[in-house]
């Protein structure tokens, strides 16, 4: 019983601390001065956990992304406002940031 709740106690805090990335100053930027994070590395820091590097890991309620069949605009609100226990990302990731994960996990269809 005790290895079952040190696994979901390291579960619980590596799934929190995954939705704790924020803009920083070693943020990289595009030219126009904006963050602009390789989008494939944002994928692995803020959605993996949950929905795996293929889009197929689905812990707890997250969905096969591979399965989806939310529009663009869709997916933007989930990522932008969350659902269940995805953590909203408004406020956390700029605009350019929620439309470029959303447009990115089309790669997994």
């Amino acid at each position: 019983m005790k290895l079952v709740w040190l696994f979901f106690l390291a579960f619980a805090m590596t799934w929190g601390l995954a939705g704790c990335y924020q803009e920083g100053p070693n943020t990289p930027k595009s030219n126009n001065g904006k963050a602009a994070p390789e989008i494939g590395a944002l994928y692995d820091q803020k959605c993996a956990i949950c929905h795996g590097r293929d889009g197929k890991l689905m812990i707890g309620a997250a969905p096969d992304l591979t399965q989806s069949q939310l529009s663009l605009e869709e997916r933007i609100t989930l990522i932008s406002y969350g659902k269940s226990t995805m953590p909203p990302q408004k406020g956390i990731l700029s605009m350019e940031q929620i439309e470029a994960l959303a447009k990115y996990v089309d790669k997994f269809k």
